[in-house]
């Protein structure tokens, strides 16, 4: 509601540059008139114009059928900042602290992230999960004749995109015969995401011969493609690179290093196989409808209607459109491009900024006493409890937003390449996420701890292992979870919440980065037994709760980071909290009459701030989540039942009587 204010607010005359760039990104993405009425008709059209054709509409609309163009393909995926066939990303390497890499992974058929932390449902992620349950389905070309109800709804989709360009360009083929090529596309699709096709017993060679090499050039891998392929598939590596960072400014040659992963060279081979070995009408025409699903919900008024219909049969969130454009422009899947924008505006006209000093100095405060925890944990020798002060000195904090977000002049340069107009949402869309995609991949040139890589305008605070840095944006800065006074209450709430994310650099996962945010063996032999020996405690802990509601339970060791995190962090915003009292008891007097004490009023704060009601689909969600994962949250009622319950000060502030389900007899306690 506030973002929706302020971008819908009249252009004022003092209105800097970047701020009037964002009001005309909402006016035109709610602009009813231009899209209904004056003549937003198809605006897919322009694209297949400018690609040379949309394939299988065949004849003059199809285009001239050439051999498969993976610059093409590159392109596609820079304009609409999306993946296809192959996902780029930005990979802080963990065996260098001074560089990150470009990484070239199998498409999973998602989007590219950078590290896209758990966020509110987006649009984003409903395509994505179209996607993925269509290509799981099994692949067959007997859904021509299916109706709707019996295909997937992702499928539904396309098929309604491709009708509509028919009907656009004036292609004679049929429905039927369309309904066909759909199915090819989703079947080819199948492919992809399954990493390709390698026959039974091909043998694949190494793109390097040093087995143990982390990174590859980008030489090195046309020469192993076409020692693979010969000249059967055109795909050249440099140029293929070099389109896909086009809206970067990283410079690509032929020396250029990419993260070498293990698998590699069975992942490209898979998925280098399969498109060649599919008809290119199917690879052309899937790689544009990839992008106009991505697209759909900016489209003309007939597409929007028929991504609703696709919302609604799967089950997801239907934004009203105010809503929808407020949460793109303000960047809510935990990327980056006109957040910036919208921050400027925010903090100045909205928020507090005099409170930033004292959620500095929370930070402060929490990072002081976790030091303190870590010395007192007596399951470290003094080896590793000196390395993990190290580690805990050297973590980087990224509190409320970068600098330049209130610097006017250092916005527009930051902003000069990204064009907005006023009517054209549609073209102002593909730019938001093409701008998105550049701004991560072009971090690939340098590596920066303090680079800010999310919207400050996303409510989710995090902490980055391999670059061992704490994330807390404005957003987080609210009376929900922030008073901005030093209370008791931001302590249980904000508090507990930093305690949380720097108790991350310390987790199972953690404690495998050094204070660089380097995989490095920093801990004795002895103290990661003790580790080993605590945490086995909260796996069979979080392992015995159980779900009703859907008759099951969750797995301990999926969620084990997450419930460490949750533990560390009440217990150390405790401390500090107690210790800040100490020092200026009379600042932290209760009000007069009120009749709870302050640690009972300390942990009522935490447990109101996981209030929420959780559905069926959510719990189910939870619990396959943390089978297939190791960072996974325990639901709500756990996060806060299961992390009281290991504390003393919680059963003696409520008298719970020993033995009591809030004071059982053994608790478990790592930091």
């Amino acid at each position: 509601m506030v973002v929706s204010g302020l971008l819908s607010a009249p252009i004022r005359g003092d209105d800097a540059a970047v701020v009037k760039k964002a009001k005309f990104a909402f006016q035109a993405c709610t602009d009813r008139t231009f899209s209904e009425t004056i003549g937003l008709r198809s605006p897919e059209v322009e694209v297949v114009n400018k690609y040379g054709g949309f394939p299988i509409l065949g004849g003059r609309y199809g285009g001239a059928n050439p051999e498969p163009s993976w610059n093409e393909i590159a392109d596609i995926a820079a304009e609409f900042g999306i993946s296809i066939f192959f996902t780029p990303s930005l990979y802080a390497d963990a065996l260098n602290a001074s560089r990150n890499l470009l990484r070239i992974s199998s498409d999973g058929m998602g989007i590219p992230v950078q590290f896209r932390p758990m966020a509110s449902e987006s649009y984003e992620d409903a395509i994505e999960e179209g996607f993925q349950d269509m290509v799981k389905q099994p692949a067959t070309a007997q859904r021509v004749q299916s109706t709707q109800s019996t295909i997937p709804a992702m499928e539904v989709l396309l098929r309604k995109l491709v009708l509509k360009l028919k009907r656009a360009m004036g292609s004679e083929r049929s429905d039927e015969y369309l309904y066909g090529r759909v199915a090819n596309v989703s079947n080819f699709l199948k492919g992809i995401y399954s990493a390709g096709y390698i026959p039974e017993g091909t043998e694949i060679g190494p793109i390097v011969n040093d087995t143990s090499a982390t990174v590859v050039t980008l030489r090195q891998l046309n020469e192993w493609t076409a020692l693979h392929f010969g000249n059967t598939v055109q795909l050249d590596w440099v140029e293929y690179t070099r389109r896909l960072l086009q809206y970067t400014q990283v410079e690509v040659d032929a020396d250029f290093l990419i993260l070498r992963p293990l698998e590699m060279e069975t992942m490209l081979f898979g998925i280098l196989n399969w498109v060649r070995m599919n008809d290119w009408e199917i690879v052309k025409s899937a790689a544009l409808l990839r992008a106009f699903t991505y697209t759909a919900a900016d489209s003309d008024v007939e597409t929007r209607k028929d991504f609703e219909d696709y919302l609604v049969q799967t089950g997801k969130t239907v934004y009203p459109r105010w809503q929808y454009c407020a949460r793109k422009i303000m960047d809510t899947t935990g990327t980056l491009s006109l957040a910036l924008a919208v921050t400027y505006e925010y903090q100045a006209r909205v928020f507090n900024t005099t409170s930033m000093r004292t959620a500095a100095a929370l930070v402060a405060n929490l990072r002081s006493t976790f030091k303190e925890v870590i010395e007192a944990a007596n399951w470290m020798d003094e080896e590793s409890k000196a390395a993990a002060q190290t580690k805990a000195d050297n973590i980087a904090v990224l509190l409320g937003y970068p600098d330049f977000a209130t610097d006017a002049a250092a916005l527009e340069v930051f902003y000069e390449n990204l064009p907005i107009a006023s009517w054209d949402h549609y073209a102002n869309a593909k730019k938001l996420r093409a701008f998105q995609l550049a701004y991560a991949l072009n971090m690939v040139s340098y590596r920066n701890r303090t680079a800010w890589d999310k919207s400050p305008l996303d409510v989710n605070a995090y902490y980055n292992r391999q670059n061992n840095r704490i994330v807390f944006p404005v957003a987080m800065l609210n009376p929900l979870f922030f008073q901005g006074s030093s209370s008791l209450l931001d302590y249980s709430r904000i508090g507990t919440v930093i305690g949380h994310e720097i108790t991350h650099g310390f987790d199972g996962q953690g404690f495998l980065y050094n204070a660089q945010g380097v995989i490095e063996r920093w801990w004795t032999d002895q103290t990661l037994e003790n580790f080993s020996d605590n945490t086995q405690c909260f796996i069979d802990q979080y392992s015995q709760y159980p779900i009703p509601e859907i008759n099951d339970t969750l797995s301990g060791s999926g969620s084990l980071n997450e419930n460490l995190a949750d533990n560390g962090g009440l217990r150390t915003a405790l401390q500090a909290f107690q210790k800040l009292r100490a020092l200026d008891a009379d600042s932290y007097k209760l009000p007069t009459g009120q009749e709870l004490g302050a640690a009972q009023l300390f942990f009522i704060g935490y447990g109101t701030m996981w209030c929420n009601s959780e559905s069926i689909s959510y719990l189910k969600s939870v619990v396959a989540s943390c089978e297939s994962t190791t960072s996974c949250h325990a639901r709500a009622s756990m996060r806060v039942n299961g992390v009281v319950s290991n504390m003393e000060e919680f059963a003696a502030a409520f008298q719970c009587p020993v033995g009591a389900p809030m004071n059982p007899a053994t608790k478990c306690r790592l930091w």
